[in-house]
C-alpha cells in the first residue's frame, strides 16, 4: 500500500466542510483504501471491513448511508457493473503506478482526474502518493576483508552479530594492526576469535599464550653443554688406573679358583 499525504484543500474545501463528521472521516479512510485509479468496492460489507473494521458502531446500513452522503457532495462517483457497486473518488490527481485498475471502469466519467495548469484547484482535497522502496547498499563492511576466506568472514559476523557487536571498519583494522604485531593474518586473528568466542583480538592474548608453551618445551640443565668430557668424570676414570683391589675380596676370589681346580 502506497503512502499518501493530503493537500492543503482539505482545510478550505466546501464539499468536506458540509459532511457530518463520520462521513468525513469515511472519505479520509477511503483516499488511503482506493486503488491507484480512485476506485474500490463499493458495497457496504467491503466499506466497512476496510474502513471500518474495529468500530463496531458503525453497521452496515450507516455505512450505505455515508456512502450515499459522499456521493451527494460530489466527492465520489458510485456506479454498478456486473450487478456489483463500485466507487470511484471524484477529483483524483494521484498518477496510477499500476497499468490498470482492479476495478472496472466507469461507463461515464465527467469527473476531474488530474489537476492542470488551466485548473490547479479543485474543491475536494487532493492526495500526493508516495512509494516507498528500499534500496540494498553495499558498505565497506559488508565485503570480504583482504586475505580472509569467505567461510572464516562469515563465522566472524555470524559471532559478532551474536554479540550485538557491529562489524565497523575501524574493527577491521584495529584487528588487523593487532594481528601484525602477533605476527599472524587477519584470518587466522579471526578464525582464533571464532573458535575462543572472542568478539575482539589482541596481540598479548596469543603472544603471551606462545611464551608459556616455550617455557615447558625448553630443556634446562645445570651444567652448560660442552664438546670436552667433565672434569668430574675424566678425575674419576684417573683414579681408576691407580685404584687396587681389596686384600679380602682377592682372597676370596682365589679360594674360588682352587676349589674348582681341585
Amino acid at each position: 500500500m502506497p503512502t499518501r499525504y493530503l493537500k492543503s484543500g482539505v482545510r478550505d474545501s466546501e464539499s468536506i466542510d458540509k459532511l457530518s463528521p463520520l462521513a468525513e472521516t469515511l472519505f479520509y479512510r477511503l483516499l488511503v483504501t482506493v486503488d491507484d485509479f480512485g476506485r474500490f468496492d463499493a458495497r457496504p460489507a467491503m466499506i466497512k471491513a476496510n474502513c471500518f473494521p474495529i468500530k463496531e458502531s458503525v453497521t452496515l446500513n450507516k455505512c450505505k448511508d455515508l456512502v450515499s452522503e459522499l456521493q451527494e457532495s460530489s466527492l465520489i462517483l458510485v456506479y454498478e457493473s456486473d450487478g456489483k457497486q463500485y466507487l470511484q473518488m471524484c477529483k483524483w490527481d494521484n498518477k496510477p503506478r499500476a497499468q490498470e485498475s482492479k476495478f472496472p471502469t466507469p461507463e461515464y466519467n465527467d469527473m476531474q482526474m488530474y489537476t492542470s495548469v488551466c485548473n490547479t484547484h479543485t474543491d475536494a482535497p487532493l492526495t500526493v502518493t508516495v512509494t516507498e522502496t528500499k534500496t540494498e547498499t553495499k558498505t565497506k563492511t559488508d565485503i570480504t576483508p583482504e586475505g580472509v576466506s569467505q567461510s572464516v568472514w562469515q563465522d566472524f559476523k555470524n559471532l559478532r552479530k551474536a554479540k550485538k557487536a557491529p562489524i565497523t571498519q575501524r574493527v577491521i583494522d584495529g584487528m588487523r594492526e593487532q594481528a601484525d604485531i602477533a605476527g599472524w593474518t587477519l584470518e587466522q586473528a579471526m578464525s582464533e576469535c571464532c573458535v575462543r568466542g572472542w568478539q575482539a583480538f589482541k596481540a598479548e592474548w596469543v603472544v603471551e599464550k606462545a611464551k608459556l608453551v616455550n617455557k615447558f618445551d625448553i630443556a634446562h640443565v645445570t651444567v652448560p653443554s660442552s664438546s670436552q668430557r667433565d672434569p668430574a668424570l675424566a678425575k674419576l676414570d684417573e683414579d681408576m688406573k691407580y685404584a687396587k683391589p681389596n686384600p679380602e675380596i682377592l682372597a676370596k676370589i682365589r679360594e674360588g679358583f682352587r676349589s674348582k681346580l681341585s
